[in-house]
């Protein structure tokens, strides 16, 4: 289930914090990017004003998509990239959300797991949550860097 989520390691540090994204209504941080030998976990958390309704109880208004430097796309959750069994796919693997109140406030954490390690090159992480006044953001990795930190990725117990 390399796909699915990070491996039992502690990951390499390739970025954070950053701002993604800001308007009036929201902001979307990526607060930590981890890489591993089988690929990379982007921690981000996304904090609204008067953007939250009942409809956002059916899923995250979060919108997420991957480029990957030799043109491969992944969209949050669409599991084509494992279909194809060369991925990229970009999976939601832990998700919390709160919201309500008086000022219809937001709090969105999310932990996103991109398979494979993605080639060396660009990598366009992409955002938009529309509620919020963002209609599309990208932040742009480094695939090098990537790589990098990912041999830096050690697991948590020595092998026996």
């Amino acid at each position: 289930m390399r796909w699915r989520m990070p491996p039992q390691m502690v990951g390499g540090q390739a970025l954070g914090p950053v701002v993604m994204a800001r308007s009036g209504r929201g902001v979307v941080v990526v607060r930590q990017v981890l890489a591993f030998p089988t690929g990379v976990l982007i921690e981000v958390e996304a904090h609204g004003r008067g953007t939250w309704s009942d409809s956002d109880l059916d899923g995250s208004p979060l919108r997420f998509s991957i480029r990957f430097g030799d043109g491969r796309v992944a969209v949050l959750d669409d599991d084509a990239g494992l279909r194809n069994g060369q991925g990229p796919m970009l999976h939601a693997y832990q998700t919390q959300s709160s919201g309500g109140g008086p000022d219809a406030s937001e709090e969105i954490q999310m932990s996103l797991w991109l398979w494979p390690l993605p080639p060396a090159g660009p990598v366009g992480v992409t955002c938009s949550w529309v509620s919020a006044g963002i209609g599309s953001a990208e932040l742009v990795l480094d695939g090098d860097a990537l790589c990098s930190a990912a041999e830096q990725a050690e697991p948590f117990w020595p092998a026996q």
